[in-house]
């Protein structure tokens, strides 16, 4: 299994570039305006490199100056993932969050329940595992992003949360 912390494993910019050549593609095969707010939603997504919800999005967006209203932000992720160029997940922080799914390679989430630490892992094993359970039930395997939660633990200190032990001390 291969592991990454959430902010790793930046995509060069030519990710961002073909993300947004789809988008464009696809925009302009449903009849829509590609508007550059809708082009600042994108890049935002996949430039940041973490998993951000709409109102990150929108915050970042008028920090740079950006004329944007929230709904064309959560209108734009809209369009986003129904073109599967962003992925929603769920790091139970009771909203959703979104990252880049064009050019990413199927992956887990594991969530610290404690201090809400996001770890990405990559395995062939896991994708083997849901291709197998998928086709057993009749269904090919697309993409997949899994969340799973636990407690991220500092075996020297007792099994402790590493961070949560971190800000304590």
């Amino acid at each position: 299994m291969k592991q990454e912390n959430s902010d790793s494993g930046r995509k060069p910019k030519s990710a961002t570039r073909q993300a947004e050549k789809l988008f464009r593609s696809y925009m302009k095969a449903e009849g829509m305006r590609c508007t550059t707010e809708r082009i600042a939603v994108l890049r935002e997504v996949y430039d940041s490199g973490t998993h951000l919800d709409a109102d990150e999005i929108y915050r970042r967006l008028k920090e740079q100056g950006t004329g944007i209203s929230r709904a064309t932000v959560y209108h734009t992720l809209d369009l986003l993932f129904r073109f599967h160029l962003v992925t929603k997940i769920d790091l139970g922080h009771k909203h959703t969050h979104y990252e880049r799914s064009h050019g990413v390679a199927n992956h887990l989430h594991v969530v610290c329940e404690q201090c809400g630490a996001v770890v990405e892992i990559t395995s062939d094993e896991l994708g083997g595992l849901l291709e197998r359970l998928c086709r057993e039930q009749g269904f090919q395997l697309g993409s997949f992003s899994l969340q799973v939660f636990g407690r991220c633990m500092d075996e020297a200190a007792g099994g402790t949360c590493r961070r949560r032990r971190k800000t304590e001390g």
